[in-house]
């Protein structure tokens, strides 16, 4: 049974596409914490099948999407079912590929409750760090961290907050959909905390080495790395923060500022060093331009083949 004095009181809601079978594994885990989970399958193909009876078996409910929808497609999908299945007061959004500690939900609703108790208005609460690695946060004088643009794995959301902004944007698909969601929050007069003690093991992404004439980069004692995404992944990032920067930059210019220095020091790096730098370009290039023309929804399939 789930170590919370409440132990309907939390549903976790995952999406999953092609999961690892080490999701299983988290799975079990996460019984520990909680009755009910949702394993979203945002159309994966059929050789997934196995991975996803067991986590049937595991006692997940699974739903299962025929097409490839994006992760706040998913994620909504299984925060709707469920609310309507068992009318939970709070929601755990998980990637496929974070694993939590084992009094993470425990923890999450102690900083919540604390934080209620001091009058702060509580927008969810995220995670304290990544695989080692502590969240970004912004100054506060309230004695509780507050996340600067966390990753939703790890939020543990009230159903109040949601009735309040709304779900997850559906039309950014993947990139800047839990940055919206922080924003918008933050907007509507509500804190985003950091879970003291709400720590996940994640799978942080390609990190390659930034190297020139074979030879890695240094910078004083700082040898140079970046993270490696995809040429579509990176349309998405460079849309989608667009999208963000028009929409937000009158109602929350500090945030956004901060965002695009984040972002504009990851695009250096990035297109420095990746040995598809061009293909690259072009992809943040069309990225660009369909964020300021407000395209939003998946990326055209001839403009995928082309930068693929």
């Amino acid at each position: 049974m789930p170590s919370n004095d409440q132990p309907g009181r939390t549903a976790a809601v995952i999406a999953a596409y092609s999961p690892p079978e080490s999701l299983v594994e988290a799975i079990r885990r996460l019984r520990g914490q909680l009755d009910h989970i949702v394993v979203v399958d945002d159309g994966s193909p059929a050789d997934s099948a196995p991975v996803f009876a067991r986590l049937a078996e595991q006692g997940a409910t699974v739903l299962h999407q025929g097409t490839n929808q994006g992760i706040a497609v998913a994620l909504n999908t299984g925060i709707r079912t469920a609310s309507e299945k068992w009318a939970p007061e709070f929601f755990l959004t998980l990637d496929q590929d974070s694993l939590v500690t084992d009094r993470y939900v425990e923890l999450a609703h102690r900083t919540y409750a604390d934080a209620k108790a001091k009058g702060l208005d509580v927008a969810f609460v995220c995670a304290a760090s990544y695989s080692g690695h502590a969240v970004p946060t912004i100054p506060s004088h309230d004695g509780f961290l507050h996340a600067f643009d966390p990753m939703q794995s790890g939020f543990v959301i009230p159903r109040s907050t949601i009735d309040r902004v709304g779900a997850f944007d559906e039309g950014l698909f993947i990139d800047g959909v839990d940055s919206e969601f922080t924003v918008r929050s933050r907007t509507a007069g509500l804190d985003v905390l950091v879970g003291a003690g709400c720590d996940i093991d994640h799978d942080l992404g390609q990190r390659r080495p930034g190297t020139l004439f074979g030879r890695q980069v240094r910078i004083g004692g700082t040898m140079l790395s970046y993270n490696y995404h995809s040429p579509g992944r990176v349309y998405y990032i460079c849309r989608n923060g667009t999208i963000l920067t028009k929409r937000y930059a009158l109602k929350a210019p500090k945030w956004v500022a901060r965002r695009l220095v984040e972002e504009l020091k990851a695009h250096l790096l990035r297109f420095a060093f990746s040995p598809v730098r061009l293909t690259l370009l072009r992809a943040a290039a069309r990225g660009f331009w369909d964020g300021a023309k407000g395209v939003s929804g998946r990326i055209p399939v001839e403009l995928e083949r082309r930068i693929r």
